[in-house]
């Protein structure tokens, strides 16, 4: 090897070791810099599914069984208040706005989502008296635990609000 190609080779070799030194310490400083966000709070998507799943499983495997015929029945019903409200909301950026129209059409979908409410509570109240008394209390109290969290202690898809 010529006295060139060694200089050659070393002028190199220095270069990526200054380069990937660079590299380093500009990493670190900017993780020291850079705080990173705190994650928020992990909320309870679905507390009744929560409450469920602190169930034996026979009693899950209960639910699951006789949810299917109750989102079969009142499925259809529980959407239409969801359509209801859509359209209720949207009809609020309607020309000519009429607010007796929007507010009627707010009250209509409060009727269909409060009925479709009233299902699901009767149909968490007839699941619970079916349980044993340990298995109940402890249905209860996640469900109670889901709705201290700002989830809803029924099934529905609703967000907390701020």
């Amino acid at each position: 090897m010529t006295s060139r190609a060694i200089w050659i080779a070393l002028f190199a070799s220095l270069a990526i070791n200054v380069f990937a030194l660079g590299a380093f310490i500009g990493v670190r400083l900017t993780e020291a810099r850079v705080a990173t966000p705190e994650a928020p709070p992990a909320r309870v998507r679905n507390p009744l599914m929560e409450a469920v799943r602190a169930l034996p499983p026979e009693a899950q495997a209960a639910w699951r069984a006789h949810n299917r015929d109750f989102m079969r029945a009142a499925g259809p019903e529980l959407r239409e208040s969801r359509r209801l409200t859509r359209e209720a909301l949207r009809g609020l950026g309607a020309e000519p706005f009429d607010a007796a129209v929007a507010l009627a059409a707010l009250e209509r979908a409060r009727d269909a989502e409060r009925q479709g409410r009233g299902a699901m509570d009767r149909r968490l109240v007839e699941f619970a008296a079916g349980l044993p008394p340990e298995d109940r209390r402890a249905f209860a109290e996640a469900l109670a635990r889901g709705a201290d969290r700002g989830g809803r202690p029924r099934g529905g898809a609703e967000r907390p609000g701020p």
